[in-house]
């Protein structure tokens, strides 16, 4: 999607930027997809993410390793977005159920409605007729625990990531509209230990699921990436896949897990900050021209599109300017 507007601006640089509008009327899918984009980094300057992250008992070392390297990554991820002071809770292997669930408790104190969680739960699963358990020190946490745990929550964007054995079988319990739940399994009775954690933080620690080349990697980029990888790693193994990782929730596509390259480099930057604050302006009167679609004729529509359409694409090389993206960013 970014790259479409990118390539609009590189197409400015060699000014071509005044026949952009012609192109640009043409259609509404360019519209379509570009705002999900714009929307996704302007809500970035306007709340809060908060997190917790745990990795539970590995059973051996190669995979309390595995699993610790894992969450240690995905921390690193989502302090690219936020690194208010307490905001990443980083829980290990010795942590109890209690400790966890007080974890998110203590977050959902201070949380606000426009706020983000983000839960990763990694490591080892079991599940029967009643439940899934989550397997750390002492009782396991369950389906239930989680359910209650983010009940709690006032966040109204919420991800669940269960990156555990049998971990499908909470799928169904936690879906609820404003949460996207990730699992690393179809059921509970996809039993073995999971690849898909290592995979989806391979995701977080580069570029290479930033599919859109936007620099904002988002739950569906890694999800896509990390499956992707898992079901690859079957066929070239030549073995029957023991896991299929799930994802429910229309807000995949909203939330970001990291930021990337130079946008991540400059996020603190005010100048940044000022730029999209502009922009989420811009949006503001994409939006309300859509709204107005229909009562407007269809020459004014386009028009007043074409208009802000062009504005976006200003916006954008300004921002690129700032944060030092070029053209071979794009082809790397």
């Amino acid at each position: 999607m970014e790259a479409i507007v990118r390539g609009l601006i590189k197409g400015a640089t060699r000014g071509s930027l005044d026949d952009a509008p012609v192109a640009i009327a043409r259609g509404q899918l360019f519209a379509g997809l570009l705002l999900p984009v714009l929307l996704t980094v302007a809500e970035l300057g306007q709340a809060e993410t908060h997190a917790v992250i745990v990795n539970g008992l590995g059973g051996e070392s190669a995979y309390s390793d595995a699993f610790d390297a894992a969450a240690d990554t995905y921390v690193e991820a989502l302090q690219s977005i936020d690194e208010g002071e307490g905001q990443i809770v980083r829980l290990q292997e010795t942590a109890t159920r209690e400790e966890i669930l007080a974890a998110i408790e203590t977050r959902a104190a201070v949380m606000q409605a426009s706020d983000t969680i983000v839960l990763i739960l990694v490591g080892h699963g079991t599940a029967d007729s009643l439940t899934w358990r989550f397997n750390i020190s002492g009782p396991d946490v369950t389906t239930e625990d989680l359910v209650a745990a983010l009940n709690g929550v006032n966040a109204g964007r919420q991800v669940v990531v269960l990156a555990t054995s049998a971990s499908g079988a909470a799928l169904e319990a936690l879906t609820q509209p404003g949460r996207v739940v990730v699992t690393a399994t179809k059921s509970g009775g996809e039993v073995n230990a999971v690849r898909f954690p290592g995979y989806l933080a391979d995701a977080m620690a580069s570029s290479s699921a930033d599919y859109d080349r936007n620099e904002i990697l988002t739950v569906a980029e890694a999800f896509r990436f990390a499956n992707a990888r898992t079901e690859a790693y079957y066929e070239q193994q030549n073995l029957l896949a023991s896991e299929h990782a799930r994802l429910a929730g229309d807000l995949a596509s909203d939330i970001p897990l990291a930021l990337l390259g130079s946008l991540r480099e400059a996020k603190d930057d005010p100048q940044v900050a000022a730029l999209l604050d502009e922009r989420l302006t811009l949006e503001d009167a994409f939006k309300a021209l859509k709204a107005r679609k229909s009562q407007m004729p269809v020459a004014d529509y386009y028009r007043e599109l074409e208009i802000l359409l062009i504005d976006i694409a200003r916006m954008q090389q300004s921002i690129d300017a700032v944060t030092g993206w070029s053209d071979t960013d794009a082809e790397s």
